[in-house]
């Protein structure tokens, strides 16, 4: 593809994005390797649609790091908070909440974060 079909396409892209078409979007962002294009889409799943296991996907593609390591690092704060030793439950606030179901997707990408940094025993 030459820079002016490039740039045409981009163009579309952002005007299917802007209009709430985001998958049209997204494949154009792709088929061009516009990456702003493609962190927007991230973006979108992450923020607008809480799914940042989704996101993770165009964040990497795109080479984002900041994001990447953002979701990791929120994915290493939950599962350390859901296996904190139950012995320091007095060190807790007094309130109580409700379990949280954490999805199975979610819960195998942080233990394998917290094992390859060492801070998860077998």
């Amino acid at each position: 593809m030459d820079k002016k079909e490039r740039v045409a396409l981009i163009r579309k892209g952002n005007e299917l994005y802007n209009n709430g078409d985001y998958t049209a979007a997204e494949k154009i962002f792709i088929k061009t390797g516009y990456k702003d294009g493609i962190i927007r889409i991230g973006d979108y799943l992450y923020y607008d649609q809480k799914m940042p296991l989704a996101a993770y996907k165009y964040y990497k593609l795109a080479g984002c790091n900041s994001k990447i390591s953002e979701i990791y690092e929120r994915m290493v704060f939950a599962m350390k908070c859901l296996m904190e030793d139950k012995s320091s439950e007095d060190l807790r606030p007094k309130i109580h909440l409700e379990p949280v179901d954490v999805h199975p997707m979610l819960k195998i990408a942080a233990e394998e974060i917290l094992r390859n940094n060492g801070e998860l025993q077998e």
